[in-house]
C-alpha cells in the first residue's frame, strides 16, 4: 500500500503532552503497517482530517477510535493501555475550561479555603488523647491502610478507606480531629494514585477544613504546602504549586518544626523546577538539607516522620530531571532507591521508572532499557494509575526510538505484564 507524498509530518515530542504521545504511536503503529491517514481513516470510519489531527496532537481520540486503531494497526493493547491517561487528559481539560464538574481538579477551587486557613486564629494544634476505643481501632486502621497503600497501591485499599471515611467521619470528626485529617489526607493521596485527581482535591479540601476549624496552623500549612501543592503540579499547574507552597510556608511561620519546613520548600524547589527556575530551585533546596539537618525526630509531629533522606532524594531528582540535568536526576534517583524501605513498592517503582527516563534522555539507550524492565517489575504487582502512568512517561521516552529491537522488546514487556490501568473515577 503506498504512502501518501507531499508535506513532511510534523514532528512530535512524545514528552511533551499525552496528546504528543498518543499521536506518534498511532503515527508509529500506522506506518509500521504502511498506511496512509486516508487508508486508517477508511478503515476506521473517520475522514483522514481527523487522523491527521490526532497524529499532529490537535485532537484527544475518543474511546471508541482508540479501539479501532488498536485493532486495525495491530496494536496488541498497547494503544488500548493508554485510554485511561487519555480520559485523565479530557478531565484535566475539562476543569481548565471552567466546566463546573465536581469529578475534576480545579485550581481556583483552592484559593479561599487557603485563604480561610491562613486568616483561622491558630492553637497549639497538639489534641488530648481520646480514651475511646472507636478512635483507638480507627488510629490502627488508618496505620494499616498506609502501610498496605505503600505495597499493592491504591486500587486495592481506597474501597476499604472509602467505607470507613462513610462510617466514621463525622463521629471522628467530633472526637478525633487528627485522625479524620489522617484518613482524609490518605484518602486525597489515593485518590491521586486512582487517577481521580477532582476527588483528591475534595478530599484534602475537607482534610484543610477541619484543620482549620481545630486551629492546627502545622498540619494546615502541611495540606496546603505539600498535598494540595503536589496535586497542583500532578495536574500540571506549577504556578500554583508555588502560590500554594509559599502560603504555606508563610502560614507556618514561627509553627514549622525543621522536618515540616523541610517537607514545604522542597514542594517549593520542584515548582520552581518545573517553572525552569534554577537559581531558586538550588536555594530552596539548600533551605532543605540545612532543614533536615537541624531536625529532631522526637520534636517532630508523628505525621511528618517520613520525610528523610531517601524522600529527599526522590524530589531532587525530579527537580533535576525537569531541569534538565539528567546525570543528577539518575544520581538522585540511585540515592532515593538505595534508601528506600523495600515495602515502599510504588515509591520503588516510580523512581526507577524516572532513572529509566533520565538515562534514555541522557543518550544512555541500552541501561535505560535494562532499568525500564526493572520498573515494569516493581509496577506489575500494584493496583494503582500512579505508577502505571509513570510508566507511560517512561515508554513515552523510548518511544522516538520505537524501531529499536530493545525498545520495542520493553513496550511488548510492558504490554503483557502490567495490570490494566484504573480508568480516572
Amino acid at each position: 500500500m503506498a504512502i501518501q507524498v507531499g508535506q513532511a509530518p510534523k514532528p512530535l515530542l512524545p514528552t511533551r503532552s499525552v496528546l504528543d504521545y498518543v499521536g506518534a504511536h498511532i503515527r508509529y503503529l500506522r506506518t509500521r503497517c504502511g498506511l496512509s491517514q486516508a487508508e486508517l481513516g477508511a478503515r476506521i470510519f473517520v475522514h483522514r482530517d481527523l487522523v491527521r489531527r490526532i497524529e499532529t496532537a490537535e485532537r484527544l481520540p475518543s474511546r471508541e477510535l482508540v479501539e479501532r486503531c488498536d485493532q486495525v494497526l495491530n496494536g496488541g493493547g498497547s494503544l488500548l493501555r493508554l485510554l485511561p491517561v487519555i480520559e485523565r487528559e479530557r478531565l484535566l481539560r475539562s476543569g481548565r475550561n471552567g466546566e463546573p464538574q465536581s469529578t475534576v481538579f480545579r485550581s481556583a477551587a483552592m484559593d479561599r479555603p487557603v485563604l480561610d486557613w491562613l486568616l483561622a486564629t491558630p492553637s497549639s494544634g497538639r489534641c488530648p488523647p481520646v480514651e475511646d476505643d472507636a478512635v483507638t481501632r480507627a488510629a490502627a486502621t488508618l496505620e494499616q491502610l498506609r502501610s498496605q497503600d505503600h505495597v499493592r497501591g491504591a486500587g486495592a485499599t481506597y474501597p476499604m478507606l472509602a467505607a470507613t471515611l462513610h462510617g466514621r467521619l463525622p463521629s471522628l470528626a467530633t472526637t478525633a480531629p487528627h485522625v479524620a485529617t489522617g484518613m482524609l489526607e490518605l484518602a486525597g493521596y489515593e485518590a491521586v494514585d486512582l487517577g481521580a485527581d477532582g476527588l483528591a482535591q475534595r478530599h484534602y479540601l475537607h482534610a484543610l477544613d477541619l484543620m482549620t476549624r481545630f486551629g492546627n496552623r502545622l498540619y494546615g500549612g502541611y495540606l496546603v504546602a505539600v498535598s494540595l501543592a503536589h496535586l497542583a503540579l500532578h495536574c500540571g499547574d506549577p504556578r500554583q504549586a508555588l502560590r500554594l507552597a509559599t502560603a504555606g510556608l508563610q502560614g507556618t511561620e514561627g509553627h514549622a518544626t525543621p522536618a515540616v519546613r523541610a517537607a514545604l520548600r522542597t514542594v517549593l524547589a520542584r515548582a520552581h523546577a518545573r517553572l525552569g527556575d534554577e537559581a531558586a530551585c538550588a536555594a530552596a533546596l539548600l533551605h532543605v538539607e540545612a532543614d533536615l539537618a537541624r531536625s529532631r525526630p522526637g520534636d517532630e509531629p508523628e505525621w511528618i516522620t517520613y520525610f528523610g533522606e531517601a524522600d529527599l532524594a526522590d524530589e531532587k531528582a525530579h527537580c533535576f530531571f525537569d531541569l534538565g540535568m539528567y546525570d543528577l536526576a539518575y544520581r538522585e534517583t540511585n540515592m532515593a532507591l538505595h534508601l528506600l524501605p523495600p515495602d515502599r513498592v510504588r515509591r520503588i517503582s516510580i523512581d526507577t521508572a524516572l532513572q529509566a527516563a533520565a538515562l534514555t534522555r541522557a543518550g544512555r539507550l541500552d541501561q535505560a532499557c535494562v532499568t525500564a524492565r526493572h520498573a515494569i517489575d516493581h509496577a506489575a504487582g500494584l493496583a494503582s494509575f500512579r505508577t502505571t502512568h509513570r510508566i507511560v512517561l517512561m515508554l513515552a521516552e523510548l518511544q522516538p526510538h520505537a524501531n529499536l529491537p530493545e525498545v520495542r522488546e520493553v513496550a511488548d514487556y510492558a504490554c503483557a505484564t502490567l495490570q490494566p490501568l484504573v480508568t480516572p473515577a
